[in-house]
């Protein structure tokens, strides 16, 4: 699931990561899991230190000073729904209010929930790009501002937190 939509906001087709994609799932699937593009991680946005890759969004880092852009839609795979499965090598995100859910692929496991309460940008502590809460934010000004409301707490049976996204 990573992130499953209930309200859309805004969706963005036109980001990409700032890997190198091959078009192969087979290839670019473990590429991406291991530079954290998990579907509902939070990215931000900025220009690549790789000649010729340009804009691009990575994992955003609450301990430093990214500024958190968007949500990832979708993670590595091999289905129409992946990142660049076709060789596109795009990878959406979505912004501007949205409200979903994330699994526990994009949220703080180790956080305390509570329904109302602000979410944060996770760091070293909470997982980078994850959503968790103000106890276990991330140091820098990225971790500093809200990035959410929490609608939903995990449970055993339900392991999703829901998001009201501020982004």
């Amino acid at each position: 699931m990573s992130l499953k939509l209930i309200y859309y906001g805004q969706n963005d087709g036109s980001t990409v990561p700032d890997t190198t994609l091959t078009g192969d799932p087979g290839t670019d699937q473990p590429v991406l899991s291991a530079a954290g593009y998990n579907g509902g991680i939070i990215v931000y946005l900025y220009t690549s230190a790789v000649a010729g890759r340009g804009t691009v969004i990575g994992p955003c880092n609450g301990d430093t000073s990214n500024v958190p852009y968007a949500t990832l839609l979708n993670g590595p795979g091999e289905f129409a729904g992946a990142i660049g499965p076709a060789g596109s090598k795009k990878a959406p995100v979505v912004r501007a209010l949205w409200q979903g859910v994330v699994d526990t692929q994009a949220y703080d496991a180790g956080a305390t929930f509570t329904i109302g309460s602000n979410l944060y940008v996770g760091g070293a502590t909470a997982g980078v790009g994850f959503y968790t809460t103000t106890a276990r934010k991330g140091t820098g000004t990225a971790g500093s501002t809200a990035v959410g409301i929490c609608t939903h707490i995990p449970t055993a049976s339900e392991p999703w937190l829901g998001v009201a996204s501020l982004l």
